[in-house]
């Protein structure tokens, strides 16, 4: 039975997606094209650029959770798309994370092998991981919310 860690992972992501989206979604098109601080090496250095890689890494969380634990997975990319297609991105990877909410305490407490994924080393425990790789996407919400706030 998922509990009381899951849930609070699954929000976590759930939040940061629908800050993201909401932030997006009252800028103009051009907000995307202003330079983000310090992201210079993701795509171009924009905030579109860094919003495109934030969703990209939910999507790779999503697919490393499928791989774990049998959830739904995307793909990665930190190109500079336009709006709407940046917001369809981020909902998509909102759903994809929805199995957050599902997980075990008993699978939260599970070391996945050694991976490419970030923090995935073979000694953290799945929860570990989870809670690394967003509190990473907080800063790149918190790098856009700067360069457009």
């Amino acid at each position: 039975m998922a509990g009381a860690r899951a849930a609070a992972l699954s929000a976590t992501a759930t939040d940061q997606i629908s800050e993201l989206i909401d932030l997006l979604a009252t800028q103009g098109d051009a907000a995307l094209t202003l330079p983000c601080p310090s992201r210079g090496k993701l795509g171009d250095g924009t905030v579109g650029a860094t919003a495109a890689h934030t969703a990209g890494s939910y999507h790779r969380i999503a697919a490393f959770l499928e791989g774990t634990v049998d959830a739904d997975g995307g793909e990665h990319q930190a190109r500079s798309p336009d709006r709407d297609d940046l917001l369809e991105r981020l909902s998509s990877a909102r759903h994809a994370l929805a199995s957050l909410a599902r997980l075990t305490d008993e699978q939260l407490d599970v070391v996945p092998a050694a991976s490419e994924m970030k923090l995935c080393d073979g000694r953290r425990t799945l929860e570990q991981i989870l809670s690394g790789l967003l509190r990473h996407q907080r800063h790149q919400i918190d790098a856009v919310k700067a360069a457009v706030g």
